[in-house]
């Protein structure tokens, strides 16, 4: 990991470290300062994730970027990459996460109108995203899915079967934000399955009204 403060020689420019925004399965993300501009620097890291196994993520991750930009997915611009270093640099949007929106019970419908027919425009395409909360920043009322990582359509991994169940935990994601406390939104430590129980009338709810909606 980085401390803030220290800095950090990409191709172009050197960055300094400002703060850490958070560590997913593939990698830490990084709030730096690059020549007086915000950005975020990506680290891949090598720890173990039980339930997703990973080819070379700097590489997928690019590949991902140009499938789903193309495909006008709401994205952050990649800057700059580093294959052999491991690397991304991206461009920063300020806001909330989803996850601090879920957290405060404060997600309006527009954003949700917004996921799912971002869901619906992957469905088409036989694509999945990572749709864990914290993977969205909303910006100036638009919703952005700032990770890049992407995977064949499987519905078992979709929004309405198990993204949608994060989005809708409001006092799980607000224990889990300020503990770390896995149980609090997962059935089970490791396991990458969200809870349900109680939370299913509030998600049939959601796609009844959102799903399936012309992109």
């Amino acid at each position: 990991m980085l401390s803030p403060g220290t800095t950090f020689e990409t191709k172009s420019a050197t960055v300094r470290v400002l703060s850490l925004l958070g560590k997913g399965k593939s990698g830490y993300s990084y709030l730096v300062e690059c020549r007086a501009q915000h950005r975020v620097l990506k680290l891949m890291h090598d720890e173990p994730c039980t339930y997703y196994t990973f080819g070379d993520k700097t590489q997928s991750e690019m590949q991902a970027y140009a499938r789903l930009h193309g495909l006008g997915l709401p994205l952050p611009a990649l800057l700059e990459y580093d294959v052999q270093r491991q690397y991304l640099l991206k461009e920063y949007l300020a806001g909330p996460t989803a996850a601090d929106l879920i957290a405060a019970d404060a997600v309006p419908a527009a954003i949700f109108a917004q996921l799912f027919a971002m869901a619906e425009l992957l469905r088409r395409h036989q694509l999945n995203i990572d749709y864990f909360p914290t993977n969205f920043v909303v910006n100036d009322s638009r919703l952005y899915y700032v990770d890049y990582e992407m995977n064949p359509y499987l519905a078992q991994w979709d929004l309405c079967n198990w993204g949608i169940y994060y989005w809708i935990n409001t006092a799980g994601m607000k224990r889990f934000l300020e503990t770390g406390d896995h149980l609090a939104i997962n059935q089970q430590a490791g396991s990458g399955l969200p809870i349900k129980h109680g939370l299913q009338e509030r998600a049939q709810e959601l796609i009844a009204t959102f799903a399936g909606r012309p992109v």
